[in-house]
């Protein structure tokens, strides 16, 4: 018969202590992974993503202007207009005032920004694309404040981002329509990009703006 000494006593309290040990570490480094686990999932659906987003979604649609600007698109679009004698008429394929100058679909076959956009952008996105073109005078105060819409979708949601392009117009410059003659033709029409200065060679500084959302 083998009698529990002292010593055995000790040693099987210090084996006991050590497992317990063990089983609080484990324990520990359970709660641990899992705190980190919850770390990593819960940004997927923050503010911190969003933005990166949004600077992805920005991005993609600058890459769009400057695409479709160095296709001469941009600058083509913006004459593309029709007259009624000597006087401006209209954007060509104007469609609704409420829905602006070309439906999405239109505006996809009549220019290269159309296209790229409605071939990138994600299904149910919308946009809307502004022309801001500067006055002359005593109505540079109103500068920007009521641009052509060539296409309207509505009023963009607290998400949108915000692209633009500038283009420099000039009066010798041809309209692309089919109508014959230049933007300095065109004049001080109404509803039409405004001449800066007559006899300049200068018709226009236009910013080109895409809104998506």
């Amino acid at each position: 018969m083998i009698r529990n000494t002292p010593n055995s006593r000790t040693t099987d309290r210090g084996q006991a202590y050590t497992l317990e040990g063990f089983i609080a570490a484990f324990i520990l480094l359970i709660a641990v992974l899992f705190a980190v686990q919850s770390v990593v999932i819960t940004p997927s659906s923050g503010g911190a993503v969003d933005r990166t987003a949004q600077a992805q979604q920005q991005q993609q649609v600058q890459d769009a202007l400057i695409v479709a600007q160095q296709e001469n698109d941009l600058s083509r679009m913006l004459r593309n207009v029709e007259l009624d004698g000597d006087d401006f008429e209209e954007f060509h394929n104007q469609s609704s005032g409420v829905q602006g100058v070309y439906s999405t679909a239109t505006f996809a076959n009549e220019s290269t920004l159309g296209a790229i956009l409605n071939q990138h952008l994600d299904a149910g996105q919308s946009y809307n694309v502004e022309v801001h073109y500067q006055e002359r005078g005593d109505e540079a105060e109103d500068q920007n404040q009521n641009p052509i819409m060539l296409v309207n979708q509505g009023p963009p949601s607290s998400t949108a981002v915000t692209a633009s392009y500038t283009v420099v117009l000039h009066a010798n410059q041809p309209i692309t329509s089919d109508e014959d003659g230049t933007l300095g033709d065109i004049g001080e029409a109404d509803g039409y990009i405004s001449d800066l200065e007559k006899d300049s060679g200068l018709y226009n500084v236009v910013e080109v703006r895409v809104i998506v959302w």
